[in-house]
């Protein structure tokens, strides 16, 4: 069934491991509509370099991260994860249960930055 590439209705999954080196792999030109973490923060020293990849990729303004986590395997506290965020000009909002989505502030959609 081509039901998945008609159109603009394509996915096309790849992977990204974290950090400046690997992200020169991919086209600085390449920006994505969402992004997809499961079960990726297992200490608080891989908070950094998965947001700087994640603000490298997310296309704006209308980019979103949906993280999803547990933290039975991790004792990182949710407040960590949305400081490193907002530094990155990433806000908030928590779904369900374990789900947070992240998107760019407002000022960012504007095209001003947070000083």
């Amino acid at each position: 069934d081509d039901a998945m590439t008609a159109g603009n209705n394509t996915i096309d999954c790849r992977q990204l491991l974290w950090g400046s080196p690997h992200m020169e792999k991919f086209s600085e030109l390449e920006k994505f509509d969402t992004i997809l973490g499961a079960d990726v923060i297992y200490t608080e020293a891989s908070i950094p370099p998965l947001f700087d990849t994640v603000a490298f990729f997310l296309k704006k303004p209308r980019g979103r991260f949906v993280l999803s986590r547990y933290n039975k395997w991790s004792n990182v506290d949710d407040e960590v994860i949305i400081k490193a965020a907002k530094e990155r000009c990433l806000r908030c909002t928590k779904g369900s249960e374990g789900i947070y989505i992240f998107h760019w502030n407002e000022t960012e959609e504007s095209g001003e930055t947070n000083a």
